[in-house]
Formats: structure tokens, C-alpha cells, sequence
């Protein structure tokens, strides 16, 4: 399937506009940045409608003017010139995003996140696409988050890495509210010393300022970056790699994942030191507070990154919190009332099994997650023999639907207790009936993955 906008009269594709200007370049990002006709590069046919292609993908919720990723197409079609127009003359407006509370994990409240319009998302994807790559090429090798070819994983293993290599002590610095508290002149400054062209600039500019409606209520932007446009994860890092020149001209070993900063030392006293600098750092140069619950200078056992803590062996694990928000997850959808299709559990199930372990793969415990992958069957096995219970006379023949062979209770005369859903289950849903039916095992997942001296 292609992805150009607008079809010509006999059926063939056609782009958004014509090219802005001629370029030599074969794709996006190989002319220099710094030229004073930018825009007109953005504005380049391909590049539009690779970023409606990225657009289209994602999809996601329309924003504040109601305008879908399914009528984009449309509204590009009927407006055309006037966008294009605006984005070379550089009178382009934001709209506004929408405010909406999503729930955090665990009943722990809402979150508020800005939504976007589908057009915003377009004109940010273009403008990413010509600078991104030029930008991002500058950025610290210690710098792994909101990176191409760059996760969390990797800045887990060079941490893992450092304590290896000796450094037992960490200075943790965590950034209190990061994204709501950047600094829009100090990020604007870093993006003009890389772009040139004052259209792309005061555009950029406007996004950063456009305000939120939450609900009846208009919300001014002073300062901060909504999180989940593409320009957001760039300039956060363009802020914060002033952070990471500093501490490597003054030799430091460190990992930084967005505002999470790990600095390792091989003694307490060093990283007391260093978490003093590069906190006073942050406050006076870039207007930054260090979050106080989160910061300080530890031994490596006592820190926590990205989900995992580690020990002074460079031995990983998932954090307890991670461990009982995966349990929450297993009960919720296993629980006696939710009566949904046997195979529809086992397939939810599934994606939170290998959601889970294609992270926290290199968690070393063996005995923890072989108690969970009981925990699941259990779960399951109690799920269906209250369900057997409920429909009474009907129960033995639908359990034997499913393919409980072994089953020939009589769940007319049968009551709801623990002891039938344990003792009695491991015969009639035997372990071989998980892997008839695909249930993966989280042990099993996760010994693919394991590092080769753990």
C-alpha cells in the first residue's frame, strides 16, 4: 500500500505538492541544515508524504479540531496550497492540543498527556525528518534514550558494563518533571546553532508554546514540551547534551537515558562529589531542579534504572514494583468473574508474557518467574472451573469442550471452594493443556535471552 495523499482523476497517486525547490539530495537530511532555504526542503513533495505515511501508520486519536488520521487525506486534498503556503512563508499556526487524563498503572490516579492534531503531527514529522538524523549524529555515545538504533536495553547492559569494570558507586540524578520544565529560550537557542532558517525556527517555537484546552478550560504554555510530538524527544536531548559534553570532557563513565543520569565512581565520596556538580549544573545552566526523592549517591545495589536494580556483580533483575504490576496484570485478566472465550485469555495473556520478557530478559532469577508461570495456571485453572460451576448442568460438557478430557464431575452438585479449583484442577487441566493451547511460559521466555555469563 502507498501513502501519497491525493489521487489524480484516473485513479494514479499524486503527491501533496509539487517540489519547493530543486535538490540534489536522494533522500532527506543529506543537504546541510544550516541552510537558509530549509523550509523549502521540508516542503519537498517526498518528504511530505513520507510524513503522512508516518502519520497514517500511527494513527492514533484526532486532537482538539476533531480532524482524523482517516480524514487527513482529505483535508490535505482541500487545502493543499494554503498549507504549503503557510509552511514556506512561515505564518504556519499549532493548533492547540488536547488535554487527556489516561489512568497510571495500578488504580495509582490520572495522567494528563497534550494530544495533538493530525496536522501538527504531519508538519512535525517533516520537520524531524530533514533534521533529526543531523542533529541526532552530535549526541554522546552515552546518550541512549529517544534514539535511533538506541533503547533501553543498551543503556542497561553499559551500565551493566561500568559496574563490571569496577564502579560499584553511582551519583543518580532524576530531573523533577523534565518534560514540563524545559526552558523554551535555552532549547530554542541549541536549535539555532544547528538551523538557520528563521521559518523552521519560529514555527518550532510555536509548537513549544501552543497552549491546551482541558476541557472547557485554555491552558497557556510557558514552559515544558508536550510529550508524543516527533520534535519533543529531539529537543529534549539537544537541551540535555550539554550535560553530557560536560561530563565527558571531565572523564566521567556515565549512562544517560533522557533525564535519567547515571554517573558511576569507584568510591562514595566521588559520587557524592559529582552528583554535587552536575545537580548545581542543571540548576544554574539549563533551569533544571533535581528531583530530591530520587536523587543521590549510592552504592550500585541501592539504584534502580529503567525497571531494573542491579547488584555489584553486574547481576540484573526486574524491580519489585515491576514484578507485582506483572502479578496485577495475570490477575486482572484471569479473574474468576471475567467469563471471555478460553482462547481470547490465553491470547491476552500471551502479549503481556512476551511484552514482559522481551524487556526484562536479563533478570537472572529463575525461581520468581517459575512461581509466577504457577501463579498463571493456577489462575486460568480456577477461571474455569467457577465458570463449569456457574452453568451447572452444562458445565461437564463445556469443559470437556475445551479439552478437559479428564474431567467427569457433576458441577450441578458441585459448590465453589479453593480446595476444587487446586486439588482436583491439576488433574483435569493438566500442564499439557497449557501447551496444547500456547500458553507461553514466562521462564521459558525469558531463557532465550539470558547474557552469557549470568
Amino acid at each position: 500500500m502507498t501513502y501519497s495523499i491525493v489521487e489524480t482523476s484516473h485513479g494514479e497517486e499524486q503527491s501533496i505538492g509539487e517540489p519547493a525547490c530543486q535538490s540534489n539530495a536522494d533522500s532527506p537530511g543529506i543537504h546541510s541544515i544550516a541552510s537558509p532555504f530549509l523550509m523549502e526542503f521540508i516542503c519537498e513533495k517526498d518528504n511530505l508524504n513520507l510524513a503522512y505515511k508516518k502519520v497514517y501508520q500511527n494513527k492514533g486519536i484526532a486532537g482538539i479540531d476533531k480532524i482524523t488520521v482517516s480524514q487527513l487525506a482529505g483535508w490535505i486534498k482541500q487545502h493543499k496550497e494554503q498549507f504549503i503556503d503557510s509552511l514556506l512563508d512561515g505564518t504556519y499556526r499549532p493548533r492547540p492540543v488536547k488535554g487527556i487524563h489516561i489512568a497510571k498503572p495500578k488504580g495509582r490516579g490520572l495522567r494528563c498527556i497534550g494530544v495533538l492534531s493530525v496536522i501538527d503531527r504531519l508538519v512535525q514529522n517533516a520537520i524531524f525528518q530533514i533534521i533529526g538524523d543531523v542533529i541526532d549524529c552530535t549526541f554522546s555515545e552515552n546518550s541512549f534514550g529517544f534514539r535511533k538504533n538506541r533503547g533501553a536495553l543498551d543503556a542497561i547492559q553499559q551500565t551493566r558494563k561500568h559496574i563490571l569494570d569496577g564502579y560499584k558507586y553511582v551519583a543518580d540524578i532524576d530531573i523533577e518533571k523534565f518534560f514540563d520544565n524545559i526552558h523554551h529560550d535555552k532549547v530554542m537557542y541549541k536549535l539555532s546553532r544547528f538551523v538557520k532558517d528563521k521559518r523552521v525556527l519560529a514555527i518550532v517555537r510555536r509548537f513549544l508554546q501552543a497552549g491546551m484546552w482541558k476541557y472547557d478550560l485554555y491552558v497557556e504554555k510557558e514552559k515544558g514540551i508536550y510529550q508524543g510530538g516527533s520534535l519533543s524527544p529531539l529537543l529534549s536531548n539537544l537541551l540535555l547534551h550539554d550535560i553530557d559534553v560536560l561530563l565527558e570532557e571531565r572523564g566521567h563513565v556515565f549512562c544517560r537515558y533522557a533525564d535519567d543520569i547515571k554517573i558511576f565512581t569507584r568510591s562514595l565520596k566521588s559520587a557524592e562529589r559529582v552528583l554535587g556538580t552536575t545537580s548545581k549544573y542543571l540548576s544554574q545552566h539549563l533551569q533544571l531542579k533535581c528531583n530530591e526523592k530520587k536523587t543521590k549517591a549510592c552504592p550500585v545495589q541501592d539504584s534502580e534504572f529503567l525497571g531494573y536494580k542491579m547488584d555489584e556483580h553486574g547481576l540484573l533483575m526486574a524491580t519489585q514494583q515491576n514484578v507485582e504490576h506483572l502479578k496485577y496484570k495475570v490477575k486482572k485478566l484471569t479473574k474468576r468473574s471475567r467469563f471471555i472465550d478460553i482462547k481470547v485469555m490465553i491470547f491476552e495473556l500471551n502479549q503481556v508474557i512476551v511484552g514482559w520478557t522481551s524487556y526484562f530478559r536479563f533478570d537472572y532469577r529463575q525461581e520468581i518467574y517459575r512461581d509466577i508461570d504457577m501463579l498463571l495456571r493456577r489462575r486460568i485453572r480456577a477461571n474455569i472451573f467457577r465458570r463449569a460451576i456457574v452453568l451447572r448442568s452444562k458445565g461437564l460438557a463445556w469443559i470437556r469442550s475445551i479439552g478437559c478430557t479428564n474431567c467427569n464431575i457433576d458441577f450441578a452438585k458441585t459448590l465453589w471452594s479453593y480446595d476444587i479449583s487446586v486439588g482436583r484442577a491439576n488433574y483435569v487441566i493438566p500442564n499439557q493443556w497449557f501447551i496444547t493451547n500456547n500458553l507461553r511460559s514466562i521462564l521459558q521466555c525469558k531463557e532465550k535471552y539470558r547474557l552469557p555469563d549470568t
